[in-house]
């Protein structure tokens, strides 16, 4: 009987913890920055904490995709013609992985800035 009651508490243990729909509701700092180098828009963003950067991105903002690039935020458009396109920081670190691979944990701050591509300017 004993036995029966620590499986039970187990099982429902494990259920509150890995649950999806309990998962921890965590908010993060968002800001889109246009080509001038000027905020556009700044906002707390809730999310599920270890949600990836692209779903939550995704859902908080408008965004268009050509060939798996984000190519518009909110209508804000990259510039191709000037090699000038979106680039994203998480904590102030520039996002190589693909945006799917990058999970968001509670006081993240994300930043999409449309930077040129030519001479490194990206990483700045």
């Amino acid at each position: 009987m004993l036995v029966k009651k620590i499986a039970a508490s187990l099982v429902l243990f494990l259920f509150f913890v890995y649950s999806p729909t309990l998962a921890l509701e965590s908010m993060g700092t968002f800001r889109i920055i246009n080509d001038k180098n000027e905020t556009i828009i700044s906002k707390e963003v809730s999310f599920q904490e270890g949600e990836t950067l692209y779903e939550v991105t995704k859902r908080a903002f408008e965004i268009e995709e050509s060939n798996g690039n984000i190519i518009s935020i909110n209508g804000i458009h990259s510039i191709p013609k000037k090699n000038i396109h979106w680039a994203v920081f998480v904590n102030g670190n520039f996002i190589e992985l693909g945006l799917d691979e990058v999970s968001l944990y509670t006081k993240d701050h994300i930043v999409w800035a449309l930077k040129s591509w030519d001479n490194q300017e990206i990483l700045k």
